[in-house]
């Protein structure tokens, strides 16, 4: 067995993480990354956007139990604080992640 297809996801603990489970086809796929280079402009340093390939990384799909693809999971300090599942278009997204990433902050 090929060992490099099973490399480990390390998802920093005082950052909050974005966990893209990104789909096959190349159309979502550039949707996906154009929403997202708009997100990274937004909201900078406050998050850290992890793209999830469910081909190399098929227990982390099945241990946040991703039924659609693509599918977007926030965390903080390793707890799952938002998730959608769909493609939202960038402002939408850039939206509820300041909202969830704000009520972080107050919490």
């Amino acid at each position: 067995m090929n060992s490099t297809l099973f490399r480990p996801l390390i998802v920093p603990a005082k950052t909050a993480v974005l966990l893209v489970f990104v789909p096959n086809s190349i159309k979502q796929q550039a949707a996906v990354n154009q929403a997202l280079e708009q997100v990274g402009k937004e909201l900078g340093e406050s998050i850290r956007i992890t793209r999830v390939d469910g081909i190399i990384h098929p227990e982390v799909v099945l241990s946040f139990g991703i039924q659609r693809l693509p599918s977007f999971v926030l965390l903080k300090h390793g707890i799952e604080i938002w998730r959608y599942n769909g493609l939202p278009d960038a402002e939408e997204l850039i939206g509820h992640l300041t909202t969830q990433l704000q009520e972080e902050a107050k919490g």
